[in-house]
């Protein structure tokens, strides 16, 4: 009887091995540009909601610019028809804003709005309460309620599942909203935001790395929108507001030694590839974005050799190739 039993105990005595985690990450839709009817680019987007319902991912993660850079920054579009499909997702969904819901919005083309004016209406619509949006929201752990004197950047969020820390990090593209040394092209009200805004990233960047330790957590995930390895790519194009972010960064996930994993957007196709050869650990995931209206299912075990895995889904009649335009 006693041996019978003893596979029994066995059975209830070995550790339980936790499930991989898949989860859904997109950014950079509805681009609605010149010459194309917003109907169709909003029925895209609709369509990939229900194609990420239906893969029932754990969560999904937003990576900014939820408008085109030449569509107007009104309260119509950057608010109002940005919840509306955000609502159609039904699991969670977390947020972090882009350049072209706020940092350029001071441009003729996007109406000449105030980019900080916007960005506090950003705030006050998704970022005002410790939870994802979406229609199952979960809880997050935001800056602002952390940290007193950062209560201005609610927009940060980190929040831990099965042995994963992530963390979302403000960091748009159009340079991160740097001051451009008074050139012209430099946003109004840049000169104040920009520092501030990049002393908050790079102590929630750290933080967030303390807390994964402090948890034992085997694999960070970071998610921002900016393509902030866009110069090393194609040889061109700003890079001052984000080198803060890259040292950072990179210095984190060579004291962390496990594996790190930066999803972004910006730039609108997609692409792996591991950016900082200081860091070999660290693992770039950029989304498509723009007429290619696909998401990225992230799958991560963190058990596995190799922990990720990577599948597109939704609408695929438009794939963007690698490209530097």
């Amino acid at each position: 009887m006693r041996l019978a039993l003893l596979p029994l105990l066995l059975l209830f005595a070995a550790p339980a091995v936790a499930e991989p985690l898949r989860f859904a990450a997109f950014g950079d839709m509805p681009y609605c540009n010149r010459g194309t009817a917003c109907e169709a680019e909003v029925a895209r987007v609709e369509q990939l909601t229900e194609a990420i319902n239906a893969a029932r991912p754990a969560f999904s993660i937003f990576l900014g610019d939820t408008k085109a850079g030449g569509e107007a920054c009104s309260d119509a579009i950057i608010l109002d028809r940005t919840a509306a499909w955000f609502n159609r997702i039904r699991g969670p969904l977390v947020y972090t804003p882009g350049d072209n819901e706020w940092t350029d919005c001071w441009q003729p083309r996007a109406g000449g709005f105030d980019p900080v004016e916007r960005l506090a209406l950003l705030r006050a619509r998704f970022f005002s309460a410790p939870v994802s949006l979406g229609q199952q929201p979960m809880a997050l752990r935001r800056q602002a309620d952390l940290d007193p004197a950062l209560r201005a950047y609610p927009e940060n969020a980190r929040w831990e599942r099965d042995g994963i820390t992530f963390l979302t990090l403000h960091v748009p593209g159009s340079d991160n909203n740097r001051p451009q040394d008074g050139r012209p092209g430099t946003p109004p009200g840049a000169a104040q935001e920009y520092p501030a805004r990049n002393a908050a990233n790079l102590a929630w960047l750290r933080g967030g790395f303390a807390a994964a330790r402090s948890a034992g957590s085997r694999v960070v995930v970071i998610a921002m929108q900016a393509d902030m390895y866009f110069r090393d790519r194609c040889g061109r194009g700003t890079v001052a507001g984000h080198v803060d972010t890259r040292n950072a960064l990179a210095a984190a996930a060579r004291e962390f030694g496990r594996p790190v994993l930066l999803l972004h957007g910006d730039s609108h196709f997609w692409l792996r590839d591991n950016p900082v050869a200081e860091a070999p650990n660290l693992t770039r995931v950029m989304v498509p974005g723009d007429g290619d209206t696909r998401a990225v299912m992230v799958t991560i075990d963190p058990q596995a050799a190799e922990p990720y895995r990577f599948e597109l889904i939704g609408p695929a009649d438009r794939v963007a190739p690698p490209g530097c335009s």
